[in-house]
């Protein structure tokens, strides 16, 4: 090989474009493919294997038909066009994994030509692997490229790589239709290309080289340039067709014609630059809301001298601040760039323009909350005792910290402290004052000011919410973050000078006075916010609709946990906003019963802004996280509790909402081999392969794969594999990985429209989307991904996870919900639960075969013309009940549990039908926690004392007293029935009880006051747990071995 040295002329030099037109393709070698059939087999050194889309391999393959593929059995097929989604005639099974820098349908290797003239394409290879002194220079060489070219990848030591080149080489069509004879007026349009596989056994790349391309095809082929995952995991295309034949002239690395891209995982990047087809690629891809992170950029090329920014956001409103291209020498191909302090989260959109202006390249960001990042990099706020705190209004010191780690290793670099405060008119950051009048050494790691030497003009005291920031001067000294930043802040410390000036010492009750008349005028959004479930185990349940409040929950280890709640066991927030983008809490008692508002300053509050953010119509996403909330929720309760004592003022514009008008959800599931519990409680066993219809209604779709199990295969029984589930703009698909797939960092594969999305790290544990939004379930502990929780706009909730290599799906749909399909229908009968696709009829003869072929195969996914599937891909059924069989005895072991019992004789595995008991306990304990609750709701006597707090039937409850005045009136009530109806109950005798009009309070009743804090995190999934109702107010602790959290694991 070192005599192909001439080849690289120019490679070693420094400058990027200094030999930009020396020669494209690496040395092509001497082996030379001589066959058609079977393709040529490339087998990787025994210690060495080579990820490609998820999966490992251990051989190659060449093809004359343009790719290198990782399975014998790949073959061009004229009728086939890959697309992100593929047609569904294609089967997975039939579906090969291969590399395509020109996926075309080549002419034979050593044919013979019209006039006998043989062919002279040829395809040659050749292997560089580490350790070989002929070939260090050029795999050094190799991965000089692709670390100069992918974004995120600095270094890059490659141990093998395989070099294959197809020279001169033509198509069938010229062959065989144009009869070419590569004689003057017939010649054979050839092309020349060249595709590298290169690896280090972890990572992988593939760098496609195109010299001449000269075949042409007209725009309907199915010539395409590409990477095909196999066996239905999707395609992920190149380059774009229509600009192939200019291939050569595009310029995207080092080379004119040269493409580099990054292969191990799903996701395929895109590496170099002036990609044609205008991909910005960002590592990493994710960042909290308050930015500060840098961020790797590919896209088009750098040129120095020029400047170039991000703009995030539908609106583009928001821009970082120029990209740093200094310190990447004369290296085009990469920037860092400064992800800027943003109001939304989600999937926002990110844009870069070049050539002024004339190009534009984008792409998604992942944007979080600020709390589900490690404490590191968060600028740490430090609560020194008296006088110290941060939400001390009279606070005469203050004192912040930072981890130096993640914002440079340079000992000399210097940063500036100062605040930014946020605008809820403009909803905008604004920078309100520098905090260090000088530089500070990053390695200083602390700073401590007095409020009292800030001095905060009018304009200052307009802000109520901040951040402090501390930010590096040196961008390009940068490791993780420029710019660090806290979690937002009252601003109290800030205005207070200002405040005493101009309210006098009193301030926070005269703003709390001005609040409460503002907030007065506009109180609709009230009226649609969605009831608290009436007790703890119906807000556990209802996944789809609540979920746990990161502040205060029974799964935290936090010491600071229900810190403002001292008296609630778990709290919940609705996870979707109303259209005022207003959101609800509630919070419960050890006993599980609802805390009001009207009972304690420790009760259950509605947000004016939503927690989480405004669910938004124009964006990926939230807008107006946490900072929305902060100004219209949080600082009120400042003004009004903790600084002074107007809480009731704070309580009378945030009430309860009553759970009388709160309706429980309905579940379904599917578990074990193939068993269905339906959301009427009929029980049956899917015997056959295939896709089916689980549940159909106008708002959300769910398809389900059912098929033998590929871990064992020799099950007379099928296993859940695939789900598909359609909720308005967004698909999703979730499915199993395979026994060959690469299991080490996750078991579940998951797609949100077309795109695989990752949920291993911490903060990427929850993400929102359109009209979904998807969370990680498991224990925070684990990152293997087994466990996807997906909740839609309409309150519906649907949990896929793997356990002992198989599938369980839980679906939780909201009241008023119509469906039909595999789950049935909820109208609380459950005969007609079984009534075949297209008929008004139930089955009726129910054995195992019959239920298969007449009710299930209804449902199956057909090939109809104008239908379209959701999982690609479809495995189409076929009415076969060689699967379909009635146990001949019951196991005892099983409890007389039918799906215990099947899974038993259909694998003979004890283990795995004990594992399908514990679902079916599963099933019938979130039934009877899903129960509704007959209650009265709270019992009206404002500012009273109660004896007890539960509002449900049967119970008394007796008023002992006034925090405000004195009590007038019949002191016992009992909540009794008035009819079957479950409102049909109401307090005895009619409540005429009162506190007497008293300005005397008494304060030793007043408790620190319940309201959602700024500090966040990001939520996961509540552990669902077997709880049930108990008159002992003694906090009860979760039963173990009953959850639906991985199906299940505790958090």
């Amino acid at each position: 090989m070192a005599a192909h040295h001439q080849h690289f002329t120019g490679l070693l030099c420094i400058s990027l474009f200094c030999a930009i037109q020396s020669e494209v393709l690496f040395p092509q070698g001497t082996n030379e493919v001589r066959v058609n059939f079977p393709l040529t087999k490339v087998t990787l050194p025994e210690d060495l294997i080579f990820p490609y889309f998820g999966q490992k391999y251990k051989s190659l393959y060449i093809s004359r038909d343009g790719f290198v593929s990782f399975s014998e059995h790949a073959r061009y097929v004229t009728s086939r066009k890959f697309t992100e989604r593929d047609e569904k005639k294609i089967n997975a099974a039939e579906d090969y994994p291969f590399v395509a820098p020109f996926y075309y349908g080549g002419a034979d290797l050593g044919s013979t030509l019209e006039g006998n003239k043989p062919y002279q394409g040829k395809i040659f290879y050749e292997i560089l692997q580490k350790g070989n002194a002929n070939v260090k220079q050029e795999l050094e060489e190799i991965g000089r490229n692709v670390a100069s070219s992918i974004a995120g990848v600095s270094t890059f030591d490659p141990i093998y790589a395989l070099v294959v080149t197809w020279q001169t080489v033509t198509d069938q069509y010229n062959t065989g239709i144009l009869k070419c004879t590569d004689t003057p007026g017939r010649m054979c349009q050839d092309n020349t290309f060249q595709a590298v596989l290169v690896t280090n056994g972890m990572q992988s790349f593939a760098i496609f080289n195109y010299r001449e391309m000269n075949i042409k095809f007209p725009s309907s082929t199915n010539y395409q340039a590409g990477f095909n995952g196999g066996y239905g995991k999707g395609w992920s295309p190149a380059i774009d067709i229509g600009k192939m034949k200019n291939i050569t002239q595009f310029q995207a690395s080092d080379r004119t014609g040269r493409f580099i891209y990054q292969i191990n995982e799903e996701r395929i990047l895109t590496g170099g630059c002036d990609n044609p087809d205008g991909i910005l690629e960002v590592v990493p891809d994710f960042d909290s809301m308050l930015g500060g992170r840098m961020v790797e950029v590919t896209g088009p090329c750098f040129k120095g001298g020029m400047s170039y920014t991000l703009t995030f956001g539908s609106s583009r409103k928001v821009q970082s601040q120029g990209c740093i291209t200094e310190d990447y020498g004369n290296n085009a191909m990469k920037v860092q760039c400064e992800v800027p302090v943003l109001t939304e989260t989600g999937q926002v959109p990110v844009f870069m323009r070049a050539n002024n202006g004339q190009l534009e390249y984008k792409t998604t960001l992942t944007i979080v909350m600020p709390d589900v990042l490690p404490s590191e990099d968060r600028v740490q706020l430090v609560n020194q005792g008296q006088g110290s705190r941060w939400n001390d209004a009279s606070a005469s010191s203050l004192y912040l910290q930072w981890d130096p780690r993640v914002i440079s290793n340079h000992s000399n670099a210097k940063v500036s402290v100062s605040l930014l405060g946020y605008s809820e008119e403009r909803k905008s950051w604004d920078p309100i004052k520098p905090l260090s009048r000088n530089p500070i050494t990053v390695n200083a790691r602390q700073f401590q000011f007095k409020p009292d030497d800030i001095d905060c003009d009018e304009r200052c005291q307009s802000y109520e919410i901040g951040v402090i920031e501390v930010k590096l001067e040196d961008p390009r000294m940068a490791i993780k973050y420029r710019t660090l930043r806290s979690r937002p802040t009252t601003l109290a410390w800030l205005v207070n000078k200002g405040m005493v000036a101009k309210y006098g010492n009193s301030w926070p009750s005269e703003k709390c006075k001005e609040w409460h008349h503002k907030d007065m005028q506009n109180k609709a959004w009230l009226n649609y916010l969605p009831a608290c479930p009436c007790n703890l185990q119906q807000a556990l349940v209802d996944f789809g609709r609540w979920q746990k409040d990161p502040g205060c929950n029974m799964f935290s280890k936090s010491q600071d946990n229900c810190v403002f709640h001292t008296i609630a066991t778990h709290c919940v927030r609705s996870v979707n906003s109303n259209t005022y983008g207003a959101g609800n809490q509630c919070c419960y008692r050890d006993d599980g019963t609802l805390i009001y508002s009207a009972d304690s300053y420790q009760g259950s509050t509605p947000d004016r802004g939503h927690a989480w953010g405004a669910d938004s119509p124009s964006s990926m996403g939230r807008v107006d996280a946490v900072v929305s909330h902060g100004v219209h929720d949080v600082v009120p309760y400042y003004y009004c509790c903790l600084w002074s004592n107007d809480c009731d003022k704070y309580m009378d514009l945030r009430p309860t909402q009553q759970c009388t008008d709160y309706s429980s959800p309905k579940q379904a599931m599917v578990y074990g081999q193939g068993n269905v519990r339906t959301l009427d409680n009929e029980d049956y066993y899917v015997c056959g392969e295939g896709d089916f219809i689980l549940l159909q209604s106008s708002p959300v779709t769910i398809e389900g794969r059912f098929q033998r199990s590929p871990f064992n295969p020799n099950y007379n029984s099928t296993i859940l594999t695939d789900v598909g589930i359609r909720a308005g703009n967004d698909i999703i698909e979730i499915k199993m990985k395979g026994p060959n797939a690469d299991r080490s960092k996750r078991v579940l594969e998951v797609l949100v429209n077309g795109k695989y999305q990752f949920f291993d790290n911490g903060p990427l544990r929850w993400k929102d989307f359109s009209d979904t939004t998807l969370v990680n379930s498991d224990d925070v502990s684990n990152t293997m991904e087994s466990n996807i929780t997906v909740i839609t706009k309409d309150g519906v909730g649907i949990q896929v996870a793997e356990k002992d290599q198989r599938l369980s799906l839980l679906v939780m749909i909201p009241p008023k919900f119509s469906s039909v399909g595999l789950l049935g229908k909820w109208n609380n009968n459950t005969y007609d639960d079984l009534t075949p696709r297209g008929d008004n009829y139930p089955l009726l003869d129910r054995t195992p075969q019959k239920i298969y072929s007449h009710f299930v195969y209804s449902w199956a996914v057909t090939k109809e013309e104008g239908t379209r599937t959701i999982v690609p891909f479809p495995v189409y059924a076929t009415n076969k009940t060689d699967m379909c069989s009635t146990p001949q005895q019951q196991t005892p072991s099983c409890n007389g549990d039918k799906a215990c019992n099947n899974d038993y004789w259909t694998t003979k595995n004890m283990t795995l039908a004990y594992d399908t008991l514990r679902m079916s306990s599963l099933y019938q304990s979130i039934q009877q926690d899903r129960q509704p609750e007959r209650s009265c709701g709270l019992l009206k006597v404002p500012q009273s004392i109660k004896s007890t707090y539960n509002y449900s039937l049967g119970n008394t409850v007796t008023l002992t007293g006034c925090r405000r005045g004195t009590l007038e009136g019949t002191k016992e009530y009992t909540c009794v029935a008035m009819g079957e109806d479950l409102n049909g109950q109401a307090w005895s005798p009619e409540v005429s009880a009162s506190c007497g009009d008293s300005d005397k309070v008494n304060l030793a009743l007043i408790i620190v006051p319940v309201v959602a804090v700024v500090v966040l995190i990001a939520i996961v999934v509540a552990v669902i747990l077997k709880r049930r109702k108990s008159k002992s107010t003694k906090k009860k602790e979760p039963v173990k071995d009953i959850q639906y959290s991985t199906v299940a694991q505790k958090e």
